[in-house]
């Protein structure tokens, strides 16, 4: 959030930790004044547009936009990723949902209400910054357990590795948490969506690093998809190797966007 902040110029108010009651009077302070409110960590079980979890699992991990709210109703209005219209949940169920403590992420009843500068930075001056943030920490993390040293640490210790469960979060989280994948179309881990926007972007703004780099996330991409496969097969040295692979050519990918 603080990159976020530093790109796009933005302030944040952070309401956490309080009653339950004192945080809705404040987000409905916040939303009549125009201003933008994510609310979250939330619980997914009580997400009842979400069909697979809902009322099944505790998934605590997840953020909406709140953009209004009706007491007759006892509703509240959100804009969630995952969804392409506004979606209404009940005040109950947002209370619950807002009932969790999840250490390194949020406390309970956390919601950020944000001040937008008056001229926001143009499209190309974000995406250009932005760029440059991500590589940074993916090349230079302060710690071994982030960024392309991860995986290369990672293919190391995956020898290590005799418990199913840990081969099966793998290959989980580079689809769809918390799903196991049956196939595996979508477990790119975001990355061909990540090849797509700098693709737009860089043929949009005539800069081949941009679409460089797109080549390189979607073969990325493709050794993500692969290594799901045999991650269910707990093949360790396979992992190992294409994790190896996959480091290579992401390090390529963000030193092209790290400067321009």
């Amino acid at each position: 959030m603080k990159d976020l902040a530093d790109i796009i110029g933005f302030n944040e108010t952070v309401i956490e930790g309080k009653s339950y009651e004192f945080m809705f009077s404040r987000l409905k302070e916040f939303v009549e004044e125009n201003r933008p409110v994510v609310a979250g960590a939330l619980d997914m079980y009580y997400l009842h547009y979400y069909h697979d979890l809902y009322g099944k699992q505790h998934i605590p991990i997840h953020y909406v936009l709140v953009v209004g709210y009706d007491d007759e109703e006892r509703v509240v209005f959100v804009h969630d990723c995952s969804h392409p219209n506004i979606q209404k949940i009940p005040y109950d169920e947002f209370q619950k949902s807002l009932d969790v403590n999840v250490p390194g992420m949020s406390k309970k009843n956390t919601i950020r209400a944000f001040t937008l500068p008056q001229k926001l930075p143009s499209e190309f001056e974000v995406a250009k910054k932005g760029f440059s943030y991500k590589a940074a920490r993916f090349l230079h993390p302060p710690v071994r357990l982030l960024g392309i040293p991860a995986i290369r640490k990672l293919a190391d210790e995956i020898f290590e590795w005799d418990n199913k469960k840990c081969f099966e979060h793998m290959a989980t989280y580079a689809t769809t948490p918390p799903i196991l994948p049956v196939t595996f179309e979508n477990s790119h881990g975001m990355h061909f969506w990540q090849a797509n926007v700098l693709k737009v972007l860089g043929e949009k703004y005539n800069v081949g690093k941009w679409t460089e780099a797109s080549t390189l996330f979607r073969q990325s991409g493709g050794k993500i998809m692969k290594l799901c496969q045999v991650a269910l097969k707990q093949d360790k040295q396979l992992i190992s190797n294409i994790l190896l692979e996959i480091a290579d050519i992401e390090e390529q990918a963000y030193n092209l966007l790290k400067t321009m």
